[in-house]
């Protein structure tokens, strides 16, 4: 079993249960889910407030992380959709930070980012560095929810591709549903309101008649 690092303020170093063979991971408290390739180790950790787990291979480690951002506890499921302004470097800094098997003194800086629109929910995606090895990261927001990904051990972002893909939240289909809505909703307003009075289409059928 590998040991882990990570500061108090994601709790101690402590696994819930056994080492589990990886499967898609859902958060029993709600909080976040995600895929590992076959093969990999998933341990939950002890922390309060928020989810935590540890996911590896031989030579790959990754953290998840889900928990409550009160800053987006009102947004709708459409507007979190629509979140694409790139975090800035020192949040991208304080992420990576508490985890002190990448970042053992704590520095982690910003390397490059970028944000991902390919899937229906955007993905903020990182490189930081500080570390003895790249850390590659994403970051996903939902209303009231932020999840994280943080993985290290490859050279390229590339290897953890499919990982990110999968990091969400358990109610990731019910907010789709809604920021669908929402969207049509919105796309019907706005087609009302850029049409004709009603008095102007009487006076056209009346000259075309």
């Amino acid at each position: 079993m590998r040991a882990i690092a990570l500061v108090a303020i994601v709790g101690a170093g402590m696994t819930l249960g056994g080492v589990a063979a990886a499967e898609p991971w859902t958060d029993p408290a709600g909080r976040v889910s995600f895929e590992t390739p076959s093969g990999w180790r998933v341990q939950p950790q002890i922390a309060t407030g928020q989810t935590v787990v540890l996911a590896f291979n031989a030579g790959n480690d990754c953290y998840f992380f889900g928990l409550s951002n009160p800053l987006t506890t009102t947004a709708t499921a459409r507007s979190a959709r629509n979140s694409t302004m790139p975090l800035t470097p020192e949040a991208w800094a304080s992420i990576g930070a508490p985890i002190r098997d990448f970042f053992p003194d704590g520095a982690a800086q910003l390397v490059s980012q970028s944000v991902d629109t390919s899937h229906f929910w955007p993905s903020q995606r990182a490189e930081l560095g500080g570390g003895s090895r790249p850390v590659f990261g994403a970051v996903a927001l939902r209303p009231g929810f932020e999840m994280r990904a943080l993985c290290s051990g490859s050279s390229s972002a590339a290897a953890y591709e499919s990982i990110f893909a999968s990091l969400g939240h358990p109610n990731d289909s019910r907010w789709q549903a809604e920021a669908e809505q929402q969207e049509a909703e919105r796309a019907a307003a706005a087609a009302a309101a850029a049409a004709p009075p009603e008095e102007e289409q009487s006076g056209r059928r009346r000259r075309n008649n």
